[in-house]
C-alpha cells in the first residue's frame, strides 16, 4: 500500500486518464473499471463501467436500499481546465426502482435522475478532492388501488395523487479519493439534499437528507 486511506465525499470524483494512478470515475480510453460501496441510502451498490475516451465513461449500477432495489445507468464527462489537475465534471446516475413495495412488491416503479456538476483537483500523484451541486429528479408512476384511485407506494408510504407524483431538490456535496494501488482506488462521497436553502422535509422520498458512500474502484 503507498498510501493511507483518508478520504470524504458525493458520487464520485473525476480525472481523465490513468497518468496519476488509479482513477475512481475515468478507468482511461479504451479501459473498464469495476467498484462497490456501500452507505446511505444504499447499503449495497456495484458498478461495471467502460471509457471510449479519457473524458467519457458510462457504468451499468446496480444497488439495494433497506426498503427497494434499483439499477440503472452513469454516465459521467470531464474536461480539464488546467494542466496541474484541476478539472470539471458532470456526473448523472439514473436509477430505475421496479417497486416502491419492497424488493419484490407488485407496486408501480419509480424513476430518479441525479445530475450533478463538480470541481475537481489532484494533490500530487494519487489524491484526488472535489466540491459540487446538483439536483435530483424523482418521478412515480401511479396504479389504481381497489377502490378506482390513482396511488403510489414508496416504503409503504401510501400517497394517493390525481396526476403522477414528483419532486425535484437541490443538492450539495463533497468528496475524495486516494489511490492505494496502481489501478485501485479507495472513495467516498456525501452530499446534502435541499429544497432552496433548507434541508428536505417529508416530502423527500429517500429518507433522510442526506446521501454517504464510501467504496472501492480498479480498473481493469
Amino acid at each position: 500500500m503507498r498510501f493511507l486511506i483518508v478520504s470524504i465525499s458525493l458520487l464520485s470524483l473525476l480525472t481523465a486518464g490513468r497518468a496519476f494512478g488509479a482513477d475512481p470515475i475515468f478507468p482511461g480510453a479504451h479501459q473498464g473499471s469495476v467498484g462497490v460501496a456501500t452507505g446511505v441510502p444504499f447499503v449495497g451498490m456495484g458498478e461495471l463501467a467502460y471509457a471510449p475516451s479519457d473524458g467519457f465513461a458510462v457504468g451499468a449500477i446496480v444497488g439495494i436500499t433497506p426498503f427497494v432495489f434499483g439499477a440503472g445507468l452513469r454516465p459521467r464527462v470531464g474536461l480539464p481546465l488546467d494542466a496541474s489537475g484541476t478539472r470539471v465534471s458532470l456526473v448523472t446516475p439514473l436509477i430505475y426502482y421496479p417497486t416502491g413495495e419492497g424488493f419484490f412488491g407488485s407496486g408501480p416503479p419509480w424513476f430518479l435522475a441525479q445530475p450533478g456538476l463538480r470541481l475537481e483537483r489532484r494533490f500530487g500523484e494519487s489524491l484526488y478532492a472535489h466540491v459540487g451541486a446538483g439536483a435530483i429528479a424523482a418521478v412515480g408512476f401511479p396504479s389504481r388501488d381497489e377502490r378506482g384511485e390513482m396511488v403510489v407506494t414508496y416504503n409503504n408510504r401510501r400517497v394517493v395523487e390525481r396526476d403522477t407524483p414528483w419532486g425535484i431538490w437541490n443538492t450539495v456535496g463533497a468528496g475524495g479519493a486516494i489511490s492505494v494501488f496502481d489501478r485501485t482506488a479507495v472513495f467516498a462521497d456525501a452530499m446534502l439534499i435541499l429544497r432552496g436553502i433548507r434541508p428536505a422535509g417529508p416530502e423527500w422520498i429517500g429518507g433522510p437528507p442526506f446521501a454517504f458512500t464510501l467504496g472501492v474502484v480498479r480498473s481493469l
